[in-house]
């Protein structure tokens, strides 16, 4: 049986390093929201823009993608909250989430990180070095309910849930040869670099 494949462009923060919201800054012309949409489109079955509130408007005038705010019972509560509401509209066997300040992010890398989807994990995360992506990374959808009980009991960090779920870690080098496709934009002196 095929998996299927939600994707979530997780637009939720408030940018405050940034000084506006990143999802609409430019990079060659085009806002990074839709970078991240066209790195995911492509390998996903349904996709999901998750907003902040301050931000849905704008993005219902850029964008015909669903546009969805965390559920109300999580609303504020960062990434976890993100890919629980994903989880909560989607039908798919996992979700793809994403992050909006990735604007070198490209399709190829997203295909062969999804290539690594299997039943037996509940992650699958990319390890950059020591350091963990889990804001570029799939999850089954049965972590619905252990996200939720993290969220209950005020947790947020992604790390938390990584360490208590079966997680396959893939090793950047497998996935993209250029360093700089793992690359976020945070501050305006990143983003004019």
């Amino acid at each position: 049986m095929k998996r299927t494949i939600a994707g979530a462009v997780l637009a939720g923060g408030q940018s405050r390093r940034f000084g506006r919201p990143k999802a609409f800054a430019l990079h060659q012309g085009a806002p990074f929201f839709t970078l991240s949409v066209a790195a995911l489109a492509p390998i996903v079955d349904e996709l999901y823009i998750i907003s902040h509130p301050s931000l849905v408007d704008e993005f219902r005038r850029q964008t015909d993608i669903p546009v969805l705010l965390d559920m109300e019972r999580y609303r504020g509560c960062g990434p976890l909250a993100g890919i629980y509401t994903a989880m909560e509209w989607s039908q798919s066997d996992w979700v793809f989430v994403l992050p909006c300040d990735m604007p070198y992010m490209r399709k190829e890398v997203t295909e062969r990180l999804a290539a690594y989807a299997d039943s037996a994990f509940d992650a699958i995360v990319p390890l950059h070095g020591d350091r963990t992506e889990p804001l570029v990374a799939l999850y089954h959808q049965r972590l619905g309910s252990v996200i939720a009980e993290l969220l209950d009991a005020g947790e947020r960090r992604m790390t938390a849930l990584l360490d208590r779920v079966r997680v396959r870690y893939v090793d950047t080098n497998e996935l993209a040869q250029e360093q700089k496709v793992w690359r976020n934009v945070n501050t305006q002196q990143e983003y004019e670099s």
